[in-house]
């Protein structure tokens, strides 16, 4: 997210954002791939955001802001054993976005610097109009880098866990990567420890396009799935992999999904799940980047 016809600014004019204005500082840069960078913004210790929301970010010489997702958690921006907490970041490159591209910029020139941050976005975790204690199974689909809310929501509650919450589902599909390695598949590496934390009533599937069977099984043996929590799919996520996920018609009432990815995708999943028999709209919930 971050990259769009519309500056962020204009895209999201129409969400509620926090009044307050937060004085952060970039103190560390990770590369994922050739495509991604990871950011950690040093912040004070309070609560800033809820799990899923996003932030106005404002850069030296740049008049607009621009809008990035938070990938860290609640708990992450909290101080522990005298250490600061953080707010991390997924940028994608983009050079035609200027704050992506201020984001891109060599580390020597960029750390250290002050970022001035605003919190916005109601696509967030616990799901605004549900009860929470009645969410037994829980659908994330996540497309590219649509997985940058999901992972802070799928990580606070690995932190909380519900005790009501029987089933967690999450469907992950993006391209294989050139590299081959797993590192380089954004946050695959975190979500295999999450998964590998919990049985096997949690389950991790991860859909791989542009690669043959043979770099798919080579890909899963490296990440080293277990394979009753964690399947490597060749492939992109189709509309029965998606009704499988809700589970039997007769318990959807309990059932809530959180759909992020490309346009065509999300509008595709959207229709399709808030149409399924025994659900209803307001627990199928996206977000719309773009």
């Amino acid at each position: 997210m971050g990259s769009s016809s519309l500056p962020h600014a204009q895209r999201t004019a129409a969400v509620k954002r926090e009044a307050d204005l937060h004085h952060l500082i970039l103190s560390n840069i990770d590369q994922v791939n050739e495509n991604i960078r990871l950011l950690r913004l040093q912040v004070s210790p309070t609560k800033l955001f809820r799990p899923g929301q996003w932030l106005d970010v404002y850069l030296p010489g740049i008049r607009q802001p621009g809008g990035f997702t938070v990938t860290s958690t609640p708990n992450d921006a909290q101080w522990s054993d005298g250490k600061p907490g953080y707010l991390e970041l997924a940028i994608q490159k983009s050079p035609n976005n200027p704050p992506a591209a201020w984001l891109w910029r060599p580390e020597a020139e960029i750390l250290a610097s002050g970022v001035i941050v605003r919190v916005g976005g109601s696509f967030v975790w616990p799901p605004p109009n549900v009860n929470p204690a009645t969410i037994m199974r829980l659908v994330l689909v996540a497309g590219g880098v649509g997985i940058n809310p999901l992972i802070s929501i799928l990580s606070h509650i690995h932190q909380h866990p519900p005790l009501f919450m029987h089933q967690i589902s999450f469907l992950y599909t993006t391209r294989f990567p050139q590299s081959k390695e797993p590192s380089s598949v954004l946050f695959l590496d975190r979500l295999c420890r999450i998964f590998g934390d919990w049985d096997g009533h949690h389950t991790l599937s991860l859909f791989l396009t542009q690669c043959s069977e043979a770099e798919k099984q080579e890909l899963a043996m490296k990440m080293g799935a277990d394979s009753a929590r964690q399947e490597t799919v060749r492939g992109r996520i189709s509309h029965r992999d998606l009704l499988n996920a809700l589970g039997p018609v007769e318990e959807r009432e309990g059932t809530v999904v959180y759909i992020c990815g490309v346009p065509n995708m999300t509008d595709d999943f959207v229709s399709l799940l808030r149409g399924a028999e025994g659900m209803e709209e307001n627990r199928v919930l996206c977000e719309k980047w773009w």
